[in-house]
Order: C-alpha cells, then sequence, then structure tokens
C-alpha cells in the first residue's frame, strides 16, 4: 500500500503566514500606540512639574520677602518731635539731650514693586555659596515675562525669568543675573493686597516716590499668582495653569495712622475696653 506524504499544503502556509503577519501588525501598532501614550504623559508631566517648582520658587522667594525699618531712626524722630503742649509724655527725651551717633549709619532701602505682569522685590531666601561672596543676608529678586529661544527647537516662546542681584540698591527694578525659569509661558498674573485695601489690586509700590499713599512705605499682606503654559504636541496645544495666594510672613509695615506701635496697641486696648463697657 502506498504511504500518504505528510507536510503542509501551499494553502495552509498562506493562511499561516498570514496570521502570523497580521498579529505582527497588530503588535506593531499596539506597541507604536503604547510608546506615543508614553510620551504624552511624561511630556504631561514634565509640564505640570516645572510649573510646579516654578511656583515653588515664587512662593519662598515672596513668603520670605524682607521689609526693612529702620526702628532706631523711627523711635529718634518720635522722640525728638515737638510736643503738641507742654506736658511731656514719661521717657521723652529732649531734642538737646538727644545723643548723637558717632559714625553715619547706612541703612539698605528695601521696596516692593510689582504690577500685574512683573515684580521686583527683596527676600530672604538666598543662600550665601561662599565666604568670599559680598552678598547680605537678603538680596533683590524680579520676576517678568520676556521672549526666549529654545535651545532644542530653536522656536521662540514668552518665558519666565527670574532676576537676582546680590547687592541691594535703591533700584530694586533693576541690575543682577536673569535665568529662564519656565518657557512656553500663557499665563503671568499678579495681584496684591494688603490692609490698606479692601480688595486686590493690579499694581504696588512701597517706594518713597509711589502717587498711592496706601502702598507707599509697605509691604502687601498677600500676592495672588496665577501662572500658565501652553505646548503643542501632535498638532494639538495643551495648556496648564495654576493659581496660588502666597503671603507674606512678616510684612513689617508701620502702624496704620503712624504714631508709636506701643501708643496704637494701648488705644486698640482702650477702644476693646470701651466696647466691653458698652
Amino acid at each position: 500500500m502506498k504511504k500518504r506524504a505528510s507536510g503542509f499544503t501551499l494553502l495552509e502556509v498562506i493562511l499561516a503566514i498570514t496570521i502570523l503577519a497580521t498579529m505582527a501588525v497588530i503588535s506593531t501598532q499596539a506597541l507604536s500606540r503604547a510608546l506615543k501614550a508614553r510620551t504624552k504623559i511624561q511630556a504631561e508631566v514634565d509640564d505640570v512639574s516645572s510649573l510646579r517648582d516654578s511656583l515653588r520658587m515664587i512662593r519662598a522667594d515672596i513668603n520670605l520677602a524682607f521689609h526693612h525699618r529702620d526702628f532706631e531712626k523711627e523711635m529718634q524722630d518720635l522722640a525728638t518731635k515737638p510736643a503738641s503742649s507742654t506736658t511731656t509724655a514719661p521717657g521723652a527725651v529732649a531734642s538737646a539731650q538727644q545723643p548723637q551717633r558717632q559714625t553715619k549709619r547706612y541703612d539698605p532701602t528695601t521696596e516692593f514693586v510689582g504690577d500685574d505682569s512683573q515684580v521686583n522685590f527683596v527676600t530672604l531666601n538666598s543662600g550665601r555659596l561662599s565666604s568670599a561672596v559680598v552678598q547680605a543676608d537678603f538680596v533683590e529678586v524680579g520676576y517678568s515675562l520676556k521672549s526666549c529661544n529654545n535651545l532644542t527647537t530653536n522656536k521662540a516662546s514668552s518665558c519666565l525669568y527670574r532676576r537676582i542681584q546680590n547687592i541691594v540698591d535703591e533700584d530694586v527694578k533693576s541690575g543682577g543675573n536673569e535665568i529662564v525659569m519656565l518657557e512656553n509661558v500663557s499665563e503671568f498674573k499678579l495681584r496684591y493686597i494688603g490692609e490698606t485695601k479692601q480688595d486686590w489690586v493690579n499694581e504696588w509700590n512701597s517706594s518713597n516716590t509711589a502717587v498711592d499713599a496706601g502702598t507707599r512705605g509697605r509691604f502687601p499682606d498677600s500676592v495672588e499668582v496665577s501662572l500658565g503654559i501652553e505646548r503643542e504636541f501632535e498638532g494639538k496645544q495643551k495648556s496648564y495653569s495654576m493659581q496660588l495666594v502666597i503671603p507674606i510672613h512678616f510684612p513689617n509695615n508701620p502702624a496704620r495712622g503712624g504714631g508709636n506701635p506701643a501708643n496704637t496697641g494701648q488705644q486698640q486696648q482702650q477702644q476693646q475696653g470701651g466696647q466691653f463697657d458698652q
């Protein structure tokens, strides 16, 4: 009896090759989609991380904003101020008896100047990298938007710059070195609020030349920062934004209405006592 030859027919081989090719195409497409999804998610994570890191730095700077006041000079001015009546307050020193300093005193000028798109102030958020560095415990810091080119794509975008100057001078808005903190910025808005303001304002100027008497010589109590970025990924625009209300830990502002802070406190206690008596 003649044996039947074993093996695959041509049709079976074609079917097997077709199935294998189909499975290879499906696997390749699935792998490609997975890689694209991973790239997209990683880009989103990087963008959100960069946004958070920038806001974290801004928050640290604003939290430690440093408002210097010469309390010795303020007390001297109060002590030498002509009395409105013949009665002299206890502890007051006559101007003729007031001791004079032997050496001239130089006090730093610390200001807080900002509008809705940029801000400049003095902060304690700085460390001395070397003992040979000429630097105080506080530095000038500024944030602003400018155009910059991406080093990878060479495309221009709006970038958030952080300026820092180790030497505090009379102009808090200039000097020092600038670095790019964040690229592709679509939003950078600032608002301020303080004891002298009933609502958020778009400008704050603590310098002696400020037109607004409510901000002159005063730092804000809190700063609202809105920061957003926008980038293109596979032909689609993706945007992310965050908003923070950042308090200044120690504004160190003078008492409202001027005068001796101790007297102001006594007046407040008297007023509270009067209210309780009623």
